[in-house]
């Protein structure tokens, strides 16, 4: 069988153990001729650029003077992909560790199962054989991996249409990509994009579709976890709520707006016990807490605007997606 040209999109930041992992189970176990892999490193400084071009020449670099992110860099690699008429994009990250001899071949397969698949996810686990990733659920309070941390018993063995599926291992056809754009840079620097993703892809009429083969092990948060935690959590919040107000109907948005936010708001001046209940006492660092919870509104309020242009053009198609 010949399998659509397809073009791998790796980024990088100081990743060099894992990614030597990576690359070397990529090329032990992707037999397909029809395959090409673009490297984007955000300006490592680990030696990952001289250990890429001694070891894995046939691999195309690109190189930043600063670290894009994960949408920017990404869309640096699907462009090169579509200007060489690549049929699929395969975004993979590169603490990937490639178990399955017919990975590929089989993500592929389900992909051009149905042409109203448009993007494709895999079972991922944990080193320790925990799940990390089967699919994803989106609801109104956000968003979550199923089955994470459970023990892989055969529980998810069955391909089923999800609401997403990560960009640790993400296949979409290029023909989609060109109909709904690329990754929105607004989610800069990681966090909530693979999910804006494959929900702009449902928009269209497009399904997601999670398979348990080929099932891969993630070394899961290599480059996210040199940021501190207080950080990741004010990034992951900012780009939720662009997530929300981007895609979700006025009537939830209010309702999200009059619960969740209003007590996350709330929580920054008061504290309570941990039942929820009486006595309330005032924070003292109460002026710090509300800070933080307004610059993890401003982004958005700034780029109202837009917001509201994105939110017409995929509303438009009239899809009313049950978030």
């Amino acid at each position: 069988m010949t399998y659509p040209l397809t073009y791998v999109v790796i980024i990088n930041w100081n990743g060099k153990r894992v990614l030597h992992k990576c690359l070397t189970t990529f090329f032990a176990n992707t037999k397909s001729q029809n395959c090409r892999v673009v490297l984007v490193d955000n300006s490592s400084s680990d030696g990952s650029v001289e250990m890429l071009q001694d070891n894995f020449p046939q691999v195309k670099l690109i190189k930043n003077t600063k670290n894009m992110g994960f949408s920017i860099a990404n869309n640096q690699g699907i462009k090169v992909a579509l200007a060489n008429d690549a049929q699929q994009v395969l975004l993979l990250n590169n603490d990937i560790e490639i178990t399955d001899s017919k990975w590929l071949e089989t993500l592929s397969s389900v992909l051009e199962s149905d042409p109203k698949v448009g993007v494709v996810g895999c079972k991922l686990l944990y080193p320790d054989g925990r799940i990390q990733h089967v699919g994803g659920v989106i609801k109104l309070w956000g968003a979550y991996h199923r089955g994470e941390g459970e023990k892989d018993w055969g529980q998810y063995d069955k391909t089923e249409y999800v609401d997403y599926v990560t960009g640790a291992v993400l296949l979409i056809k290029s023909k989609i990509i060109r109909e709904i754009g690329l990754l929105d840079e607004g989610f800069t620097p990681i966090y909530w994009e693979d999910s804006d993703w494959c929900l702009r892809a449902r928009f269209h009429g497009y399904k997601i579709v999670y398979t348990p083969k080929p099932t891969l092990i993630h070394h899961c948060g290599v480059d996210t976890a040199k940021m501190g935690s207080p950080q990741k959590t004010f990034i992951s919040r900012k780009n939720a709520i662009r997530f929300f107000l981007l895609n979700f109907q006025v009537k939830d948005i209010v309702k999200r707006i009059i619960t969740l936010e209003t007590k996350a708001a709330l929580a920054c001046i008061f504290s309570y016990n941990r039942n929820g209940t009486l006595p309330i006492a005032l924070r003292k660092d109460a002026a710090i807490r509300v800070e933080l919870f307004l610059n993890e509104w401003l982004p958005s309020v700034k780029n109202f605007k837009n917001i509201i242009s994105l939110r017409r053009q995929r509303f438009v198609l009239g899809a009313k997606l049950n978030l």
